[in-house]
């Protein structure tokens, strides 16, 4: 089998880059990251060294000219197949339900197939355009005043927030994990 090939133990290629998103990448990302250890560390190479073992290099980027860059010194990991699979797995830990909101109308995103009701809050990360004016424009639109068919923006980042939130999951303790969601599912929407 080529590097380019995928091969049949869950789409990785014998040899890859990572930060592409797709999802065996994403997993072997937080594996790698979690097995490291060290706060800042991101991995961005892999290669297959056995047939149950990738090694996977990182260091801790920098931001340069718009593009994140490794400059500085770099080590590796190894990830077995056990340790993905065992990632892979679904969680067991039990997440609060979130605040139920009025029912909706029946069909619209986020409902269930009966029509039940959604949560009261939507996270949406917008890859913002590459030139500043579009950029600018799009902050704008999504101001906190802003008002969207009766929905309110109640908070802006200009950072992918899901994606920090999903690294500093796999950094933080369960529990702690658990009462961050518990006590921002118990938040009531602000009153109009």
């Amino acid at each position: 089998m080529n590097a380019a090939t995928a091969d049949s133990d869950g789409g990785l290629s014998d040899v890859g880059m990572l930060g592409n998103g797709a999802p065996q990448s994403q997993l072997l990302e937080q594996v790698a990251m979690r097995k490291h250890g060290v706060d800042g560390w991101e991995p961005f190479h892999y290669e297959k060294i056995s047939e149950t073992e990738y090694e996977v290099s990182g260091g801790v980027p920098a931001l340069i000219g718009g593009v994140k860059k490794w400059p500085g010194p770099h080590s590796a990991v190894v990830v077995t197949m056990a340790e993905l699979a065992q990632a892979s797995a679904p969680p067991v830990a039990v997440h609060a339900q979130p605040q139920i909101a009025a029912p909706l109308t029946p069909g619209l995103p986020g409902q269930g197939a009966a029509g039940g009701a959604a949560p009261n809050f939507l996270t949406v990360v917008l890859q913002l355009p590459p030139d500043e004016a579009g950029r600018k424009r799009i902050c704008h639109a999504l101001s906190l005043d802003a008002n969207f068919f009766g929905a309110t923006v109640t908070a802006t980042s200009l950072a992918d927030e899901i994606a920090v939130n999903q690294l500093l999951e796999l950094r933080c303790d369960p529990a702690d994990v658990r009462e961050a969601r518990e006590r921002a599912a118990s938040r009531r929407p602000a009153a109009s």
